[in-house]
Protein backbone atom coordinates (compact mmCIF):
# COMPACT_ATOMS: atom_id res chain seq x y z
CA UNK A 1 0.00 0.00 0.00
CA UNK A 2 1.55 3.28 -1.11
CA UNK A 3 1.25 6.11 1.52
CA UNK A 4 0.53 9.31 0.72
CA UNK A 5 3.56 12.29 0.79
CA UNK A 6 0.90 14.48 1.74
CA UNK A 7 1.53 15.79 5.31
CA UNK A 8 -0.92 15.35 7.90
CA UNK A 9 -1.23 19.21 9.13
CA UNK A 10 -1.44 20.38 5.27
CA UNK A 11 -4.23 17.93 4.77
CA UNK A 12 -6.40 19.49 8.11
CA UNK A 13 -5.28 23.19 6.95
CA UNK A 14 -6.67 22.55 3.83
CA UNK A 15 -10.10 20.96 4.26
CA UNK A 16 -10.37 23.73 7.22
CA UNK A 17 -10.12 26.42 4.10
CA UNK A 18 -12.34 24.38 1.94
CA UNK A 19 -14.88 24.61 5.10
CA UNK A 20 -14.79 28.17 5.37
CA UNK A 21 -15.59 28.72 1.52
CA UNK A 22 -19.06 29.09 0.33
CA UNK A 23 -20.29 25.73 -1.31
CA UNK A 24 -20.77 26.80 -4.90
CA UNK A 25 -22.94 24.50 -8.07
CA UNK A 26 -24.65 22.29 -5.39
CA UNK A 27 -27.86 21.28 -6.59
CA UNK A 28 -29.63 22.45 -3.31
CA UNK A 29 -29.31 24.61 -0.27
CA UNK A 30 -26.39 22.83 1.65
CA UNK A 31 -24.56 19.43 2.44
CA UNK A 32 -24.79 17.25 6.16
CA UNK A 33 -21.84 18.35 6.66
CA UNK A 34 -21.64 15.97 9.91
CA UNK A 35 -24.16 13.59 11.28
CA UNK A 36 -23.92 11.44 14.25
CA UNK A 37 -26.16 9.37 15.86
CA UNK A 38 -30.16 8.83 14.56
CA UNK A 39 -30.29 12.18 12.27
CA UNK A 40 -33.33 11.78 9.93
CA UNK A 41 -34.29 13.83 6.43
CA UNK A 42 -37.51 14.12 5.76
CA UNK A 43 -38.91 15.39 2.12
CA UNK A 44 -42.52 15.30 1.54
CA UNK A 45 -43.45 11.95 2.31
CA UNK A 46 -39.93 10.70 2.14
CA UNK A 47 -38.08 9.79 5.24
CA UNK A 48 -34.14 8.76 5.15
CA UNK A 49 -31.36 8.75 7.10
CA UNK A 50 -29.36 12.21 6.86
CA UNK A 51 -25.92 10.89 6.32
CA UNK A 52 -22.83 12.64 5.48
CA UNK A 53 -22.87 14.68 2.34
CA UNK A 54 -26.95 14.46 1.81
CA UNK A 55 -28.01 17.07 0.40
CA UNK A 56 -30.59 19.52 1.67
CA UNK A 57 -33.11 21.64 0.13
CA UNK A 58 -35.49 24.64 0.61
CA UNK A 59 -38.77 22.80 2.76
CA UNK A 60 -36.82 19.46 4.19
CA UNK A 61 -37.07 18.80 7.65
CA UNK A 62 -34.33 17.31 9.69
CA UNK A 63 -34.92 15.81 13.11
CA UNK A 64 -32.51 14.59 15.61
CA UNK A 65 -33.19 11.75 17.93
CA UNK A 66 -31.89 11.35 21.62
CA UNK A 67 -28.42 11.12 20.59
CA UNK A 68 -28.31 12.57 17.29
CA UNK A 69 -26.74 15.38 16.17
CA UNK A 70 -25.99 17.03 12.84
CA UNK A 71 -24.18 20.07 11.12
CA UNK A 72 -25.17 21.41 8.02
CA UNK A 73 -23.27 23.57 6.00
CA UNK A 74 -25.33 25.82 3.37
CA UNK A 75 -24.00 27.38 -0.12
CA UNK A 76 -23.16 31.01 1.51
CA UNK A 77 -21.34 29.57 4.17
CA UNK A 78 -23.38 29.24 6.63
CA UNK A 79 -23.32 26.75 9.37
CA UNK A 80 -26.04 24.98 11.51
CA UNK A 81 -25.33 22.90 14.37
CA UNK A 82 -28.62 21.00 15.74
CA UNK A 83 -28.73 19.29 19.49
CA UNK A 84 -30.32 16.21 19.95
CA UNK A 85 -33.50 16.06 19.77
CA UNK A 86 -34.50 18.45 17.45
CA UNK A 87 -36.89 19.36 14.07
CA UNK A 88 -35.34 21.87 11.81
CA UNK A 89 -37.03 22.91 8.85
CA UNK A 90 -35.53 25.27 5.87
CA UNK A 91 -38.56 27.51 4.58
CA UNK A 92 -37.18 29.23 2.24
CA UNK A 93 -33.53 29.22 0.84
CA UNK A 94 -31.86 31.40 -2.03
CA UNK A 95 -28.64 32.24 -2.38
CA UNK A 96 -29.13 34.43 -5.64
CA UNK A 97 -26.24 37.03 -4.89
CA UNK A 98 -28.96 40.00 -5.45
CA UNK A 99 -29.38 40.94 -1.73
CA UNK A 100 -33.22 42.17 -2.83
CA UNK A 101 -33.69 38.66 -3.89
CA UNK A 102 -31.87 36.24 -1.23
CA UNK A 103 -33.55 34.97 1.71
CA UNK A 104 -32.12 32.85 4.73
CA UNK A 105 -35.87 31.30 6.20
CA UNK A 106 -35.78 28.66 8.44
CA UNK A 107 -38.02 27.65 11.58
CA UNK A 108 -36.82 25.09 14.83
CA UNK A 109 -39.76 23.61 16.68
CA UNK A 110 -37.69 21.99 19.24
CA UNK A 111 -34.73 20.97 20.44
CA UNK A 112 -31.70 23.81 19.99
CA UNK A 113 -29.36 24.70 17.25
CA UNK A 114 -25.89 26.95 16.87
CA UNK A 115 -26.13 29.28 13.88
CA UNK A 116 -23.04 30.42 12.25
CA UNK A 117 -24.36 34.02 9.08
CA UNK A 118 -22.78 33.50 5.84
CA UNK A 119 -23.20 35.85 3.27
CA UNK A 120 -26.76 36.09 3.04
CA UNK A 121 -27.20 37.41 6.88
CA UNK A 122 -23.96 39.70 5.74
CA UNK A 123 -25.21 41.19 2.94
CA UNK A 124 -28.66 41.61 4.22
CA UNK A 125 -29.34 40.95 7.39
CA UNK A 126 -33.03 41.65 6.91
CA UNK A 127 -33.00 38.50 5.09
CA UNK A 128 -32.00 36.19 7.66
CA UNK A 129 -34.72 34.80 9.93
CA UNK A 130 -34.88 31.62 12.42
CA UNK A 131 -39.00 31.27 13.43
CA UNK A 132 -40.07 29.72 16.57
CA UNK A 133 -43.09 28.99 18.38
CA UNK A 134 -42.52 31.76 20.57
CA UNK A 135 -40.17 34.64 18.73
CA UNK A 136 -37.94 35.51 15.78
CA UNK A 137 -34.74 35.81 16.00
CA UNK A 138 -32.72 37.85 13.31
CA UNK A 139 -29.31 39.14 13.02
CA UNK A 140 -27.20 41.74 13.55
CA UNK A 141 -24.28 39.74 13.96
CA UNK A 142 -22.47 36.42 12.89
CA UNK A 143 -22.90 33.32 15.67
CA UNK A 144 -25.59 32.64 18.05
CA UNK A 145 -27.47 29.84 20.03
CA UNK A 146 -31.47 28.77 20.37
CA UNK A 147 -32.21 26.24 22.31
CA UNK A 148 -35.67 25.52 24.23
CA UNK A 149 -35.22 24.27 27.85
CA UNK A 150 -37.45 21.49 29.81
CA UNK A 151 -40.36 23.71 30.81
CA UNK A 152 -41.22 24.42 26.63
CA UNK A 153 -39.20 28.34 27.18
CA UNK A 154 -36.88 29.66 24.25
CA UNK A 155 -33.35 30.51 25.06
CA UNK A 156 -31.48 32.79 23.04
CA UNK A 157 -27.82 33.64 23.73
CA UNK A 158 -25.80 35.42 21.89
CA UNK A 159 -22.14 34.68 20.90
CA UNK A 160 -20.55 37.54 19.05
CA UNK A 161 -21.79 40.81 17.76
CA UNK A 162 -25.72 41.34 18.67
CA UNK A 163 -29.09 40.00 17.72
CA UNK A 164 -32.83 40.65 17.61
CA UNK A 165 -35.30 38.74 19.71
CA UNK A 166 -39.12 39.49 18.61
CA UNK A 167 -42.44 39.00 20.09
CA UNK A 168 -45.53 39.79 19.29
CA UNK A 169 -44.86 42.37 21.95
CA UNK A 170 -41.72 44.29 21.08
CA UNK A 171 -38.11 42.97 19.89
CA UNK A 172 -34.88 43.21 21.84
CA UNK A 173 -31.51 43.20 21.36
CA UNK A 174 -29.12 40.72 22.66
CA UNK A 175 -25.21 41.14 22.54
CA UNK A 176 -22.24 38.82 22.84
CA UNK A 177 -22.50 37.42 26.13
CA UNK A 178 -26.13 38.26 27.23
CA UNK A 179 -29.36 36.13 26.93
CA UNK A 180 -32.82 36.31 27.25
CA UNK A 181 -36.30 33.63 28.08
CA UNK A 182 -39.03 33.79 25.79
CA UNK A 183 -42.10 32.81 28.19
CA UNK A 184 -44.59 33.51 25.69
CA UNK A 185 -45.15 34.95 22.22
CA UNK A 186 -47.70 38.16 23.33
CA UNK A 187 -44.52 38.96 26.16
CA UNK A 188 -41.40 40.98 25.76
CA UNK A 189 -38.26 38.66 26.23
CA UNK A 190 -36.88 38.72 29.57
CA UNK A 191 -32.57 39.06 30.28
CA UNK A 192 -31.39 36.17 31.63
CA UNK A 193 -27.73 37.53 31.50
CA UNK A 194 -26.63 41.07 30.68
CA UNK A 195 -23.28 42.15 29.95
CA UNK A 196 -23.16 45.47 31.52
CA UNK A 197 -20.88 48.31 30.49
CA UNK A 198 -21.10 51.28 32.81
CA UNK A 199 -18.33 53.92 33.48
CA UNK A 200 -16.49 53.99 36.78
CA UNK A 201 -17.32 56.92 38.74
CA UNK A 202 -14.30 59.79 39.09
CA UNK A 203 -11.84 59.28 42.01
CA UNK A 204 -12.86 61.61 45.00
CA UNK A 205 -10.97 65.10 44.75
CA UNK A 206 -9.88 66.21 48.29
CA UNK A 207 -11.25 69.80 49.02
CA UNK A 208 -8.91 72.48 50.60
CA UNK A 209 -9.92 74.84 53.41
CA UNK A 210 -11.62 77.63 52.53
CA UNK A 211 -12.44 76.05 48.88
CA UNK A 212 -15.79 77.33 47.30
CA UNK A 213 -18.20 74.32 47.21
CA UNK A 214 -21.82 74.38 45.67
CA UNK A 215 -24.84 75.80 47.20
CA UNK A 216 -22.34 78.65 48.51
CA UNK A 217 -20.62 76.93 51.01
CA UNK A 218 -17.54 76.98 52.05
CA UNK A 219 -15.05 73.93 53.20
CA UNK A 220 -13.92 75.25 57.51
CA UNK A 221 -11.46 73.63 60.11
CA UNK A 222 -12.95 71.51 62.36
CA UNK A 223 -12.48 72.04 66.21
CA UNK A 224 -8.86 70.87 67.26
CA UNK A 225 -8.27 69.17 70.51
CA UNK A 226 -6.17 69.66 72.90
CA UNK A 227 -2.89 67.64 72.73
CA UNK A 228 -1.34 65.91 75.59
CA UNK A 229 0.65 68.44 78.39
CA UNK A 230 4.02 67.58 77.50
CA UNK A 231 6.15 65.44 80.10
CA UNK A 232 8.65 67.52 82.23
CA UNK A 233 12.01 68.12 81.90
CA UNK A 234 14.41 67.07 84.99
CA UNK A 235 16.26 70.67 86.08
CA UNK A 236 13.77 72.67 83.93
CA UNK A 237 11.17 74.48 85.78
CA UNK A 238 8.13 74.51 84.15
CA UNK A 239 6.74 77.38 82.08
CA UNK A 240 4.60 80.03 84.43
CA UNK A 241 1.29 80.27 83.53
CA UNK A 242 -1.53 82.49 84.09
CA UNK A 243 -2.48 83.48 87.29
CA UNK A 244 -5.19 82.14 89.54
CA UNK A 245 -8.33 83.01 89.68
CA UNK A 246 -10.15 83.67 93.29
CA UNK A 247 -12.57 81.87 93.78
CA UNK A 248 -15.27 82.58 96.25
CA UNK A 249 -15.71 80.35 99.56
CA UNK A 250 -18.03 77.12 98.88
CA UNK A 251 -20.60 76.64 102.33
CA UNK A 252 -19.42 73.99 103.91
CA UNK A 253 -16.20 73.61 103.27
CA UNK A 254 -13.43 74.86 105.62
CA UNK A 255 -11.21 77.77 104.01
CA UNK A 256 -7.46 77.04 103.50
CA UNK A 257 -4.49 77.53 106.00
CA UNK A 258 -3.19 81.02 105.78
CA UNK A 259 0.58 81.28 105.19
CA UNK A 260 1.95 83.16 108.36
CA UNK A 261 4.71 84.69 106.24
CA UNK A 262 1.75 86.77 104.43
CA UNK A 263 1.42 89.99 105.40
CA UNK A 264 -2.19 90.13 106.86
CA UNK A 265 -5.15 92.08 105.25
CA UNK A 266 -6.06 95.32 105.54
CA UNK A 267 -8.40 96.33 108.59
CA UNK A 268 -12.10 97.34 106.77
CA UNK A 269 -14.60 99.75 109.28
CA UNK A 270 -14.06 102.61 110.85
CA UNK A 271 -10.55 103.54 112.36
CA UNK A 272 -10.17 104.59 115.96
CA UNK A 273 -7.53 106.71 115.68
CA UNK A 274 -6.86 108.08 111.69
CA UNK A 275 -3.48 108.07 110.66
CA UNK A 276 -1.57 111.28 111.82
CA UNK A 277 -1.87 110.50 115.82
CA UNK A 278 -4.95 113.14 115.74
CA UNK A 279 -7.79 111.73 118.34
CA UNK A 280 -11.17 111.83 117.14
CA UNK A 281 -13.83 113.20 119.05
CA UNK A 282 -15.80 111.24 121.22
CA UNK A 283 -19.71 111.32 120.16
CA UNK A 284 -22.23 113.37 121.42
CA UNK A 285 -24.73 112.16 123.63
CA UNK A 286 -27.52 113.78 121.39
CA UNK A 287 -25.99 112.57 118.27
CA UNK A 288 -27.25 109.54 117.09
CA UNK A 289 -24.78 106.34 117.45
CA UNK A 290 -22.48 105.12 114.34
CA UNK A 291 -23.26 102.06 112.87
CA UNK A 292 -20.33 100.68 111.25
CA UNK A 293 -20.75 98.28 108.24
CA UNK A 294 -19.84 94.63 108.98
CA UNK A 295 -16.46 93.17 107.96
CA UNK A 296 -16.33 91.72 104.01
CA UNK A 297 -15.07 88.26 103.83
CA UNK A 298 -11.60 87.60 103.05
CA UNK A 299 -10.38 85.74 100.53
CA UNK A 300 -7.81 83.27 101.37
CA UNK A 301 -4.79 83.64 99.46
CA UNK A 302 -4.18 80.49 96.82
CA UNK A 303 -1.27 79.00 97.43
CA UNK A 304 0.58 77.27 94.69
CA UNK A 305 1.61 73.26 95.52
CA UNK A 306 5.40 72.37 95.85
CA UNK A 307 7.20 71.04 93.20
CA UNK A 308 9.02 67.95 92.93
CA UNK A 309 12.18 67.78 90.82
CA UNK A 310 13.08 64.31 89.97
CA UNK A 311 16.39 63.35 90.08
CA UNK A 312 18.23 62.06 86.64
CA UNK A 313 18.13 58.58 85.74
CA UNK A 314 21.59 57.80 85.97
CA UNK A 315 22.42 54.42 83.94
CA UNK A 316 25.62 52.72 85.18
CA UNK A 317 28.10 51.84 82.54
CA UNK A 318 29.91 48.81 82.11
CA UNK A 319 33.19 48.53 80.68
CA UNK A 320 34.38 45.59 79.40
CA UNK A 321 38.47 44.32 80.13
CA UNK A 322 40.07 44.74 76.53
CA UNK A 323 40.11 40.99 74.78
CA UNK A 324 43.78 40.38 74.76
CA UNK A 325 44.90 38.69 70.98
CA UNK A 326 47.81 36.24 71.47
CA UNK A 327 50.69 37.02 69.09
CA UNK A 328 50.85 34.66 65.92
CA UNK A 329 53.65 31.68 66.17
CA UNK A 330 57.24 32.31 64.70
CA UNK A 331 57.64 31.24 61.63
CA UNK A 332 59.10 28.03 61.29
CA UNK A 333 62.40 27.81 59.67
CA UNK A 334 62.95 24.57 57.82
Amino acid sequence: MQQSGFPSSRLAVWMAMVAAWPVQGIAGAGLVQFAAGDVQLRRGADVSAATQGAVVESGDVIVTGAAGRAQIRFSDGGLVALYPNSQFTITRYADTGNPAQESFAVSLLQGGLRAVTGLIGKRNAQNYKVTTPTAVVGIRGSAFLVTFDVQGDLLVSGEQDEIEVCTEAGCVGVKAGESVRVVASHQLPLYTHTRAVLPLPPAPIPYAVGEQLGGGQRVTPGPTLPGPAPAPVPGVPPPAGPAPTPQAPVPGVPPAPIDPTLPPPPATGTPTQPPGGRPTAPPSPTSPPTTTAPPAPTTPPTTRPPIFVLPPIVRPVIVLPPIAIPPPPPPVIR
